[in-house]
């Protein structure tokens, strides 16, 4: 009995102990728990850490400076609330970026929530309210990964053409509107300093142009200026359309001046496409324009696709070695389309005009009507980066991107005067306007070229000839001075060697006088006319211009190969501007043989009336797809990655956009001003010669063959 008491007694003890001992473990752990739940593990993040250090900040630096004690106390608030796990606190770490991801494959910005982090706030007081103010900062790492021991410790090996180890990491930070950048680099100097050990006094990483705030529009003088302008343009287009219909459903002419600006009767001039077999009308042309057109779209897209946040930036340079590649890097040849294509129309044009007035030409009414027919769109895409630009997006990639606005501030007269390519080089308001330039200086100079071509014909030819090889010379001496290389992903200058050798006109010359040349011959002895010639020629002329083309996208690629030796100076100095001059001769030959019945399908395809259409717009198109593709590019807010189907799926999106603006354009600006001219001038009614009643089809030997 006894022993049962003693036994009971032992076990009621334990009992008690091990209820205790549960209880006091439970009640730790669950300690432990909430610990842990309520420190995250984001605690030791440098987002969290960088409101915890505000509070140390204030405490070893006192100042009566009131911006630095506010925003000290705001950081404190945050702080607080962020320790009481409250949401309205937690949405500023949030916001912030994280440590890398992707790093060694390239991903070396981490951008946060950059509208969480502007729609942050909290009203702390009647008078005070909490903010957001988000900010990309720059981050050293070059110390850091120098450090990191590459692939069978060959950094070379690890490493493919041309990459470099990065130099700084961006990271998006957000902090209270009343802290200054000063003040958040002071704190985040600190706080990376705690978690690396290292010191960061000397990098300045937050700065106010890279920091931005959710504050009221408050509209310019030239952002009213625009937004009324457009409207008053919308608004008599309205109008103007509105008369047009009225008069023609009366069965009479409007006037001219008054239906400038409709739409009823402008849209059909673009849109409809009608057979014709007039003889001055070279068919395949726009085919040429609008698949250049295309191709410019392109190889621009992939510039400002590469730029955007990938996560897997460093598949760049693998793609760099593809077949692939070689029409992006080399879709520069598109321009050159267009330069043999200038010299041709321009040619045709002044000899039609010069034919029509026995000789003579009005030189100064010639540049006027140049200049009012390119300027109007060129001037109000102007007008819209300097005022509504700014408005178009915001956010991590417009701060290093859209920065068009800036430079249009200092640059936006030589744009107009065309002048851009040698007074600002390295600084263009619209990027693609370097062409604009190049092709008006090359329309101011024509005159000297194509009097005595119309006086003296053939003998003309000597000098013109002459002058084109010594600007294929000087571009070859400007290589070989500079040592620049064969492709501009090469060069470690490229901005210099842009300015000297692909922008200035005297490089362009070559290309656009072979236009002249080619022009010359087609006005003298082809139009009009189909000139037969044996197939054995025609496939022949056809493989070599084939050939040639070819050679010229895909005949350097061996050399941008990693394993590929460099090549010489004199090799990149002769392929520039050699396989300019071969690629307008190959345009020179489809141009020839689709004029002449030698086309077949590739005529068909040319001479396509999508084409057609597609060509009208193609100037406004070429005008304003670089802002559609900076825009959607610089709202980027997310990391993306890169691949050629991504990059078709941006030039798809970037085209459409592009192609919508600009049937706008050339409705609103464009064909308004061709009607107001004819109106004027009377500019527009045919000066062709009367068309001859038969098509003549003349052998090589030039002896009448057959009628048609």
């Amino acid at each position: 009995m006894r022993r049962n008491i003693i036994f009971g007694f032992c076990i009621a003890i334990f009992t008690i102990i091990d209820y205790v001992q549960c209880s006091f473990f439970t009640n730790d752990y669950k300690r432990t728990q909430s610990s842990a739940f309520s420190a995250q593990p984001l605690s030791s993040d440098v987002a969290f850490a960088f409101f915890t250090e505000a509070q140390q900040y204030g405490a070893n630096n006192l100042t009566r400076d009131f911006s630095k004690e506010q925003c000290l106390s705001d950081l404190a608030k945050i702080n607080e609330g962020i320790l009481d796990l409250q949401e309205w606190a937690l949405e500023w770490p949030d916001s912030w970026g994280r440590m890398p991801v992707g790093l060694f494959w390239g991903h070396t910005i981490s951008m946060g929530a950059f509208e969480e982090c502007l729609a942050a706030s909290q009203q702390l007081t009647t008078t005070h309210a909490l903010k957001g103010k988000y900010c990309l900062a720059n981050i050293p790492i070059k110390e850091y990964y120098s450090q990191v021991k590459p692939r069978n410790n060959d950094r070379n090996a690890r490493t493919s053409y041309k990459q470099s180890d990065p130099t700084i990491f961006q990271l998006g930070i957000c902090m209270p509107k009343s802290c200054s950048a000063e003040m958040g680099n002071d704190l985040l100097q600190n706080v990376l300093k705690g978690v690396t050990g290292e010191d960061f006094k000397k990098n300045n990483m937050v700065t106010e142009e890279m920091c931005r705030t959710d504050d009221p529009i408050v509209l310019r003088g030239i952002d009213i200026f625009a937004i009324v302008f457009v409207c008053v343009i919308v608004f008599i287009m309205i109008v103007s359309s509105i008369y047009d219909a009225v008069q023609l459903k009366k069965g009479q002419n409007g006037y001219p001046l008054l239906t400038a600006f409709s739409v009823y009767s402008n849209a059909p001039k673009i849109f409809t496409v009608k057979p014709t077999n007039n003889p001055n009308i070279i068919h395949c042309l726009a085919g040429m324009r609008s698949i250049s057109m295309m191709w410019v779209v392109f190889g621009h897209g992939y510039m400002t696709f590469n730029k955007l946040p990938h996560l897997d930036r460093n598949k760049f340079y693998t793609w760099l070695q593809t077949p692939y590649s070689m029409l992006v890097q080399n879709a520069t040849f598109c321009v050159d389309t267009f330069f043999f294509m200038s010299g041709l129309l321009m040619l045709w044009g002044v000899f039609r005009e010069m034919e029509k007035n026995k000789g003579k030409i009005n030189i100064p009414m010639m540049y006027f009507h140049r200049y009012i027919r390119l300027t109007p769109v060129l001037a109000v895409l102007i007008l819209y980066i300097m005022s509504l630009y700014k408005y178009s997006g915001d956010g991590p990639m417009w701060m290093q991107i859209a920065t068009d606005d800036k430079k249009c501030s200092d640059t936006w007269w030589a744009t107009l005067l065309y002048v851009q390519n040698y007074v600002y080089p390295y600084n263009y308001c619209i990027g693609q306007s370097w062409y604009l330039a190049v092709d008006t200086q090359l329309y101011v100079l024509s005159p000297l070229f194509l009097i005595p071509l119309w006086k003296w014909g053939k003998k003309a030819l000597g000098p013109i000839i002459v002058f084109g090889l010594l600007c294929m010379a000087c571009t070859y001496a400007t290589f070989m001075k500079n040592g620049f290389t064969l492709f501009r992903v090469q060069d470690d200058n490229v901005d210099r060697r842009q300015a000297l050798t692909y922008y200035p006109t005297h490089t362009r010359v070559p290309t656009w006088l072979i236009g002249v040349i080619f022009g010359y011959f087609f006005f003298k002895y082809n139009r009009g006319r189909q000139i037969a010639m044996n197939k054995m020629l025609v496939i022949l002329g056809w493989t070599v211009a084939f050939g040639t083309m070819l050679s010229c996208i895909w005949g350097p690629y061996w050399r941008i190969l990693p394993g590929s030796p460099v090549g010489p100076t004199y090799e990149a100095a002769l392929y520039e501007p050699i396989s300019r001059a071969s690629w307008a001769c190959a345009m020179g030959w489809i141009v020839w043989a689709c004029y002449n019945g030698h086309g077949g399908i590739i005529n068909d395809f040319l001479s396509w009336g999508f084409f057609q259409g597609l060509a009208r717009l193609s100037y406004c198109m070429y005008i304003i797809h670089r802002a559609v593709q900076v825009v959607n590019g610089g709202r980027v807010q997310h990391d993306t990655k890169f691949g050629d189907y991504e990059a078709l799926l941006r030039w798809w999106h970037d085209f459409g956009i592009t192609l919508t603006l600009a049937c706008f354009a050339t409705l609103a600006f464009e064909a308004p001003i061709l009607g107001i001219e004819k109106a004027i001038f009377g500019r527009g009614k045919s000066s062709e010669p009367k068309k001859p009643k038969e098509l003549l089809v003349v052998s090589v030997e030039g002896t009448r063959t057959e009628k048609s």
